[in-house]
C-alpha cells in the first residue's frame, strides 16, 4: 500500500536529500533534511501512523570561521558553514574583501552591458562587489565568468559535493551575502516529475523557508521544464514572487541570469546598500523585471496579469530597459514591499465538503504569498486578507487589489478601510480556463495581486491564489452543487499534481429537499452498487421498508496503490 503520508515523506526525502548523497553520510550538510523534518509543524501528512514526529539528531557545535573570497571564488566548506536556527538553514559565511578586485567589471558589447560599465566607470553604479552567484547544476547552465569578472562565484568543496549540497533546489542552505543563482534541473522520468519550484509549493514549511531566504536577499531562477506547456497546461498550484521561472528547459534560465546580473550591477551604491539593509533587494529586482517587460509599457499594464505571470518568457525580456530603470532608482523612489496575512476564511469539512485523507485546503501561508486548494463543494469561498507595507518607505496612498489571472466574473474583491489595507475576497468555483494572450495554454488557478502604492515606484505584489482540480467535472444550479464526476472520460485523465490530489473513481449526485436543504448524495462507483450518504458525510448503511435511514456508519478516506496511478482514493467504513 502507498499512503499519502508515505508518498509525501518519500518525496520530501528526495527534495531535501539529493540523489547522489551516500546513505552512510553523516556530515554537516546532512543537517537541513534532519532538522526540517524534526522541526516541521505537525501537519497530518508529516506524522507517521504511530502519531510520532520524525526524529533526528540536532546539529552539534563545530569549529567555525568565515570564508575568504579569493580570485572571485567563494568556497563552501564545513568550516565556514553553520546552522542558523532563525533561518532553519545552514548558512555559509564569507568575509567581504574591503575593495573589489581590479580590472573591468562588465565585459560585453550589448547596449545594456556597455551602459552598465559606463555607469560603473563614472562611480554611479555599484557593480558586483559583495554579490554572490551560485550555480546549482554543476556548470550545466553556468553564468559566463569572463563577462562578470567582479562577481564572486560560489564553489563547493568535496564534503559539500559528496552530500549533494551543490545540486538542485537545496532547501535549508543559504549565504550571509546577497546571492542570485540558478539550477537548470528538474525531477524527470518519475510519476513525481516537476520543476524545482513545484517541489516546494505543496508544503507550508518549505515555502516559509523559501520566503525567508528571499527576504534575506537570495533568489534563484529555474526552468519550468514540463510544468507550463500545451500538453498539461499550467500545473503550478500557486504563484509566488520568490523565484524566476523561465519558459523552457535547460539553458532557458540564462537570459534571465544575465539580466539580473546586469541589473544588480546597475543599482546605485546607496540604493543597493539600502535595499540589502531593508531585506528588499530581490523584491526590487523582481519589480524591475516585471515592469520592464516588452508588453508592460504603462502603469496600467503593470497592475495587470501581463506583468505577473507564473512563468516568464525570454521574448518579453528587455534587459536594456531593466538596467535603465534600476539605475534611475533613488532612495526616495524605492518601492515598498507588501506583507499579507489571512484574517478570516471559509474552509470545508473533510468527509463532508470534500474527500481527501486529511484537511488540505490550505496549501501555504507566507508573508508575500498565500495559496489555497479549492476542494469544497460550496459554490464560493470567502477570505478576508490584511496587507501592510514594509521596506524603506511605508508612506502610502493606498493598496490595490487586482485580478491578475482568472475570470473576473468568478471573483469578488471588496476593499475595506480608508486605504484598502484589508479586503474581502470571494472566489466562485472555477474550472480550467484559457490563459489570455497564450494560445493553447490553460490554467486552473486564480491569482490576485496586492500592491502598495506610494505614488513613486510600484511595489512587487503579494499573491493570493485559488487552485481548483482539473480532474473534476462539477455541475452547479443556482449556486447549489448538483453533481461531481471524478471519473468522467476526458476529465479524470487530466494531470493533477499527486502531492496535491489523490484521484477518485466515482460520481456523486446531490439531493435536496423541496426547501432546497441538502439531504445528502448518491455515489455511483463503477461495477458496484450505488451508495447513499447523509448530509454530514456518514454512509447510510440500512433503511427501513419505507426507505428511511435506520443505521449510519462513519467513513474515512485513504490512498491505496493503483497499477495505473501513484495512488487512488478508497473509502473505509468504520465498524459498527
Amino acid at each position: 500500500m502507498i499512503s499519502v503520508s508515505s508518498l509525501i515523506l518519500t518525496f520530501a526525502a528526495f527534495v531535501l536529500c539529493p540523489q547522489d548523497k551516500p546513505a552512510e553520510s553523516t556530515g554537516l550538510f546532512d543537517v537541513p533534511a534532519q532538522e526540517i523534518a524534526r522541526r516541521r509543524q505537525p501537519l497530518p501528512h508529516a506524522v507517521d501512523k504511530t502519531g510520532k514526529k520524525p526524529s533526528a539528531t540536532a546539529p552539534q557545535e563545530r569549529p567555525f570561521e568565515p570564508g575568504i573570497i579569493r580570485d572571485n571564488v567563494a568556497l563552501v566548506t564545513e568550516l565556514n558553514t553553520r546552522w542558523e536556527e532563525s533561518r532553519l538553514s545552514l548558512v555559509t559565511n564569507f568575509e567581504l574583501p574591503a575593495t573589489p578586485p581590479p580590472g573591468a567589471t562588465i565585459v560585453g558589447v550589448s547596449p545594456a552591458e556597455v551602459m552598465v560599465q559606463q555607469w560603473i566607470d563614472e562611480g554611479t553604479a555599484s557593480g558586483h562587489h559583495g554579490i554572490l552567484y551560485d550555480n546549482r547544476d554543476r556548470d550545466h547552465s553556468n553564468l559566463n565568468r569572463k563577462k562578470f569578472p567582479q562577481l564572486a562565484f560560489v564553489e563547493y568543496d568535496g564534503a559539500a559535493k559528496k552530500c549533494g549540497a551543490d545540486w538542485g533546489m537545496r532547501i535549508g542552505q543559504a549565504f550571509n551575502l546577497p546571492t542570485f543563482g540558478n539550477s537548470s534541473t528538474a525531477q524527470v522520468n518519475s510519476p513525481l516529475w516537476r520543476s524545482n519550484p513545484r517541489m516546494v509549493t505543496y508544503d507550508d514549511l518549505l515555502m516559509r523557508i523559501t520566503c525567508n531566504e528571499f527576504l534575506n536577499n537570495q533568489m534563484y531562477c529555474y526552468p519550468e521544464h514540463n510544468d507550463f506547456d500545451r500538453k498539461h497546461g499550467d500545473v503550478y498550484p500557486a504563484n509566488a514572487p520568490y523565484w524566476v521561472i523561465s519558459q523552457g528547459s535547460s539553458g532557458s534560465d540564462q537570459p534571465f541570469m544575465e539580466a539580473i546580473a546586469l541589473t544588480l550591477a546597475a543599482l546605485r551604491p546607496e540604493v543597493r546598500r539600502t535595499l540589502v539593509e531593508t531585506h528588499s533587494l530581490m523584491g526590487a529586482i523582481q519589480m524591475l523585471l516585471r515592469r520592464s517587460q516588452k508588453s508592460v509599457q504603462s502603469d496600467d499594464d503593470y497592475y495587470s496579469g501581463k506583468a505577473h505571470p507564473v512563468v516568464f518568457q525570454a521574448s518579453e525580456l528587455d534587459t536594456f530597459r531593466m538596467v535603465q530603470m534600476a539605475h534611475e532608482l533613488t532612495i526616495d523612489t524605492l518601492p515598498s514591499m507588501v506583507r499579507i496575512r489571512v484574517l478570516e476564511e471559509d474552509l470545508g469539512v473533510p468527509g463532508r465538503d470534500y474527500f481527501h485523507p486529511f484537511a488540505a485546503e490550505r496549501l501555504f501561508d507566507t508573508p508575500m504569498a498565500v495559496a489555497r486548494v479549492y476542494r469544497t463543494v460550496s459554490h464560493q469561498r470567502r477570505m478576508v486578507v490584511e496587507a501592510r507595507a514594509a521596506g524603506i518607505d511605508a508612506r502610502l496612498s493606498g493598496f490595490r487589489w487586482v485580478v491578475l489571472q482568472g475570470d473576473p466574473e468568478k471573483i469578488r474583491i471588496r476593499p475595506m478601510g480608508s486605504n484598502g489595507a484589508k479586503a474581502e475576497l470571494i472566489f466562485y468555483w472555477h474550472p480550467m480556463a484559457p490563459i489570455p494572450g497564450m494560445t493553447g495554454m490553460q490554467s486552473n488557478r486564480i491569482d490576485i495581486g496586492v500592491f502598495a502604492d506610494h505614488g513613486k515606484s510600484p511595489s512587487l505584489p503579494a499573491f493570493i491564489t485559488s487552485f481548483t482540480l482539473a480532474n473534476e467535472d462539477r455541475t452547479y444550479v443556482n449556486g447549489r452543487i448538483q453533481s461531481i464526476d471524478y471519473g468522467a472520460v476526458g476529465i479524470s485523465q487530466r494531470y493533477v499534481d499527486p502531492t496535491i490530489d489523490v484521484p477518485k473513481r466515482w460520481r456523486d449526485e446531490y439531493q435536496y429537499s423541496s426547501e432546497n436543504q441538502l439531504l445528502g448524495w448518491r455515489r455511483l462507483v463503477p461495477q458496484a452498487e450505488p451508495q447513499e450518504f447523509a448530509a454530514d458525510g456518514r454512509l447510510i448503511f440500512k433503511k427501513d421498508a419505507a426507505g428511511k435511514p435506520t443505521e449510519y456508519r462513519n467513513v474515512t478516506y485513504e490512498a491505496i496503490a493503483d497499477k495505473q496511478q501513484l495512488s487512488v482514493l478508497k473509502m473505509v467504513i468504520a465498524p459498527k
